[in-house]
């Protein structure tokens, strides 16, 4: 290669070329000294230097593929750049491009701002160039020496120097590994492989057949394969003439969020696309993406809005008016394209409602939270895509709770306060809270107009009366003023900011006399939002249930009562529990038809009625003229749902969490109960209560309470925050710490775990002992062993008999172990509570866990039980199932394919794993006879070789007693030991006798004593 070089030098690039019969190429390029060579004709020369027999190869025996040759060159020591070129994309992925640099320019000008992150980029450049010498060097040595090992080691080092690649730390490392573990016994053909697919690709199908080719070698149950496109194209962006870019996740996955890369493509269609746009947005230097989407992802600020946006709306629109119900567009491409440009729409809205949330929530003080935008303009998948774009940031209450929104349209752009959507029939609640509103409305903002979905322009300023319609108050800039800068930022936060008063005019309510704000509370709060979390899945039902409630409580609804559905908010959960109303349950089931209506009669003016509150509440619960049974929980229950705005949802007044609780928790002083009614008690509790609660969270009810609920929750916590309890369980079951470590991360990952092995490896004792470190309230635990009688009434809830007042048998809906556990985790769910069951595979687990196996997977969902079927039950995610199996009698196996699915399964095996060793390591420590361990072990490895498995061992606890001597010994191998060993080998008399401890200690004795240097035991005199 040499002497072509110089032949190169002193013909001249083109009489060189002409002699061999090659063309220029920039494609691949080797380059020596600073200057570059062409790859084809300098290898054709070099073979005829390095075999002269056969002569200089021509342009039709050289190899066709190239980056095989360059990689050659690279193994003896050349540099060589590999160009990548990209196919030219459509016309209109042309125009796409042109409008989404619109939008990048925007984000590389944010990068620029930004000295720390330019900081940051620099010094990771400033690394490049040692960082790709050193990757080259790598691979060099694998395509030299076929060593796997090592290449795994040597990148796993690399990859945690400082440098452009540090993020590949992350992954690489225990990717590599699993991957060689999952070839184990293929190290020559992996090797090969790497070989190969970390040569820079020529071109695009080259690139995509490197990333399948390793896919299609790991096959399925290996690492995870969308790791490959990132591991790889790391490598080839450290040569140093190549064009591709690095796919780190982030990058991809902001690219896909704004719209501007498709979703569901195999990995290495997801590699190409990245790559191609890379190429497009930066065609000098694509590489340079990376960095600029990683900031943006990471980061995640406001950067504007891209001033081709109202193009995007604009082509929307014309596709829009093309759209015809029941047909639908005029052709699947038209029907593409409009897909397309929704998604595109909906990223912009995503990445600005990300970014802004929390300074929107700094400014305003109020507890927002992000929205996903639907793509097209209804729920139906008929229904046409959208021409304009919305952030919205929501206040807790679901759908019908305001929120602030900024509304893009290809007119002009909307900052406001929009009322919530409440479905059709709801033009007189707007009609009366809009002119409410216009009594409030800042001097600077107007009424703003939402038209019809069937308009391809929706939003329009108006008035500053009510329009009609949805009510959306605030400012309106017409395009470009909003276009193009960050700034824009300011005038969002600025508006949102002023419109927040009117939050609770909006909801209908009247404006709560609050106090003053307590700092203190205020910083537990964000505590509250971030470890609870707050809002969750669960807490949205519940405002959603309180809606459907107050439906059925409205004047009109209680002229035709419906008892199913107040028998929902007598005994159900929905927006909290009122307690057990055994009495008045059995009261309202002996009603006829003419008490039920003076029930309703009685809840109406309870509800509604023009007398003052006290005087309602203590006239429906006097004996006089009230019901019978009907306690005041269930009556705050009913008032807390009708009306939100004035009743927390927190329904006695005493008890561990009732509303004097509460105050003590919340430093509100309550007057002296003297004299007072326990209706006057309640709505003065009441009332303090949310005139401190009301500044934290404005207009959430069910935010506050449960705030609240969690301040008195953390005084009761039984752990103390200085200890390292799970070390310290591991020092005591004498196993290594990590074990336990890596238990307890499993537990997170599926909530639900499975210690199996052998009787007698402690599985039941480490699980207890487990699950006091993890909780160490014996209240947040609890115990239950299965059986093959178990049933889904003894596990869960079912009806039970009992005796009533009379004397008669009735049958009662009692809950068992685990329903009592969901209640305390609901209560509580910021700590962990944990059920260990004993021996679950000797039930019946499919008709013990009945529904609840769907449950076990999909916590964040609710299923209608067998003696549920009004509401909703659901399984919280602070509440973990820890079960033992033992495996003695091969029933894992039977165990349900799908139970099993839904489980982490931890081996117990004396022979290896963290009980290996355990008995000797007991034994030790209470100075005990060690050489006992040795003499289990052996017969142990007698028995996994006799019975070709592992199941059937000797478990260590056996052995596991203070003042073992040669007697006790004798005892415990005879009676617990050996009739274990018998059921195995029954009848096999010859074999047997080689198992009682006589025979055991002879043959085994000599040698575990030796390993341990003790003698056995002398018997006791």
């Amino acid at each position: 290669m040499l002497a072509a070089i110089n032949e190169f030098d002193a013909q001249g690039r083109g009489a060189f070329l002409d002699s061999y019969g090659f063309s220029p190429t920039d494609e691949h390029l080797l380059v020596h000294e600073g200057r570059p060579y062409d790859v084809p004709a300098l290898t054709a020369a070099a073979h005829g230097f390095a075999r002269p027999e056969f002569g200089a190869l021509t342009p039709l025996s050289m190899p066709n593929d190239l980056s095989a040759v360059a990689g050659h060159l690279h193994d003896i020591g050349f540099a060589v750049k590999s160009t990548h070129h990209a196919s030219r994309p459509n016309p209109q992925r042309q125009l796409d491009i042109k409008r989404w640099k619109t939008t990048y320019e925007l984000v590389c000008e944010t990068v620029k701002a930004d000295p720390a992150a330019q900081t940051l980029l620099q010094a990771g450049e400033n690394h490049r160039a040692e960082r790709d010498e050193e990757a080259r060097a790598i691979l060099k040595e694998l395509a030299l020496t076929r060593d796997v090992q090592a290449f795994v080691e040597q990148a796993s080092v690399w990859s945690r120097r400082p440098g452009p690649y540090s993020a590949l730390s992350q992954t690489a490392p225990t990717w590599l590994g699993q991957l060689m573990a999952h070839t184990s016994g293929r190290e020559r053909d992996l090797a090969d492989l790497l070989v190969d697919v970390t040569l820079t690709p020529e071109d695009e199908e080259q690139a995509a057949t490197r990333i399948r080719a390793v896919q299609e070698f790991i096959g399925s149950g290996g690492p995870d394969a969308s790791r490959i496109p990132t591991v790889l194209s790391v490598f080839w962006s450290t040569d140093g003439g190549s064009t591709w870019p690095a796919l780190w996740p982030q990058g991809a996955d902001t690219f896909q969020t704004l719209g501007w890369m498709g979703r569901h493509l195999t990995h290495a269609e997801r590699y190409i696309a990245y790559a191609e746009l890379c190429h497009a947005l930066e065609p000098d230097d694509p590489r340079r993406v990376e960095w600029v989407v990683g900031y943006l992802a990471s980061r995640q600020p406001f950067v504007g809005l891209g001033t081709a946006m109202p193009e995007i709306c604009e082509e929307a629109g014309s596709l829009f008016m093309d759209y015809h119900p029941g047909t639908g567009y005029p052709s699947p491409g038209e029907e593409a394209r409009a897909a397309g440009l929704a998604l595109q729409l909906r990223g912009a809205a995503t990445l600005s409602v990300r970014s802004l949330l929390g300074p929107l929530m700094e400014a305003t003080g109020l507890r927002l939270h992000e929205t996903n935008l639907q793509a097209r303009t209804g729920i139906s998948k008929d229904a046409p895509y959208r021409v304009d774009a919305h952030s919205t940031w929501a206040l807790p209450g679901g759908t019908s709770a305001p929120g602030f929104r900024m509304w893009l349209t290809r007119s002009g752009v909307a900052v406001g306060l929009h009322s919530g959507w409440d479905g059709q029939g709801s033009a007189q609640r707007h009609e009366e809270i809009g002119k409410r509103v216009e009594r409030f409305l800042p001097d600077d903002m107007t009424f703003l107009t939402i038209r019809p979905v069937t308009s391809a322009d929706r939003v329009h300023p108006a008035e500053r009366t009510y329009p009609g319609g949805d009510i959306f108050v605030g400012r309106w800039w017409s395009h470009p003023d909003a276009l193009g800068r960050a700034d824009f930022a300011d005038d969002i936060i600025e508006t949102v900011k002023a419109l927040a008063p009117l939050v609770e005019v909006m909801s209908g309510k009247e404006p709560t006399p609050t106090g003053p704000l307590d700092l203190d509370l205020l910083a537990q709060l964000e505590r509250f939002v971030a470890e609870r979390p707050y809002p969750s899945e669960r807490d949205t039902w519940h405002q959603d249930q309180r809606r459907a409630l107050a439906a059925a409580l409205e004047p009109a609804a209680l002229d035709a009562f419906d008892l199913v559905a107040f028998r929902r908010l007598l005994n159900g959960r929905a927006y909290g529990h009122p307690g057990t109303n055994s009495v008045f349950n059995a009261r309202l089931a002996a009603m006829d038809a003419a008490e039920l209506d003076g029930l309703a009669v009685r809840l109406k003016s309870l509800l509604w009625g023009e007398d003052d509150d006290r005087d309602r509440i203590e006239q429906i619960l006097s004996p006089e003229g009230g019901v019978t049974g009907l306690g005041e929980a269930v009556v705050m229950k009913a008032l807390a749902v009708t009306h939100p705005g004035r009743f927390l949802p927190i329904y006695s007044l005493g008890g561990a969490d009732g509303k004097i609780a509460l105050a003590r928790v919340l430093g509100v002083e309550l007057p002296d109960a003297d004299g007072q009614s326990r209706a006057k008690q309640h709505l003065v509790a009441n009332d303090r209560l949310r005139a401190r609660l009301e500044p934290l969270l404005p207009g959430d009810p069910w935010g506050q309470v449960q705030f609240a609920l969690w301040l008195l929750r953390q005084g009761e916590s039984a752990a103390d925050p200085e200890r390292d309890l799970i070390a310290e369980a591991a020092a005591e079951l004498l196993v290594d710490e990590d074990f336990l470590r890596e238990v307890h991360g499993l537990l997170e990952d599926k909530k639900q775990i499975i210690f199996y092995g052998p009787p007698g490896t402690g599985k039941t004792y480490l699980a207890q002992r487990l699950a006091a470190a993890l909780q160490p309230s014996s209240t947040k635990r609890a115990v239950v062993q299965f059986h093959p009688s178990t049933s889904y009434e003894d596990f869960f809830e079912g009806f039970r008999p009992r005796l009533d007042a009379g004397g008669q048998m009735v049958y009662e809906l009692r809950k068992g172990p685990l329903a009592l556990l969901v209640e305390a985790a609901e209560a509580d769910p910021t700590t962990p509570h944990i059920m260990l069951i004993d021996e679950i595979n000797r039930a019946n687990l499919p008709r013990v866990f009945g529904e609840l196996l769907f449950l076990l997977e999909y916590r964040s969902q609710s299923v209608m039980t067998s003696y549920r079927p009004d509401e909703g039950f659901e399984l919280p995610p602070n509440l973990y199932f820890i079960g033992t199996m033992n495996t003695a009698d091969r029933s894992i196996a039977l165990v349900d394919a799908a139970l099993r699915r839904r489980f982490h399964f931890v081996p117990f095996m004396p022979h290896e794993g963290p009980m290996e060793g355990l008995l000797g390591r007991w034994l030790t420590k209470h100075e005990g006879p060690a050489w006992v361990a040795g003499v289990v072990d052996r017969v142990n490895a007698e028995l996994r070789q006799a019975l070709r498995g592992p199941h059937l061992q000797i478990g260590h606890s056996h052995f596991m007693s203070e003042g073992l001597d040669d007697e006790a010994l004798q005892r415990i191998w005879t009676y617990s030991v050996y009739p274990f060993i018998e059921d195995q080998f029954y009848g096999r008399e010859d074999l047997l006798r080689t198992f009682t401890w006589q025979a055991v200690k002879e043959r085994h004795g000599e040698s575990a004593q030796a390993e341990v240097g003790a003698l056995p035991p002398s018997p006791k005199r």
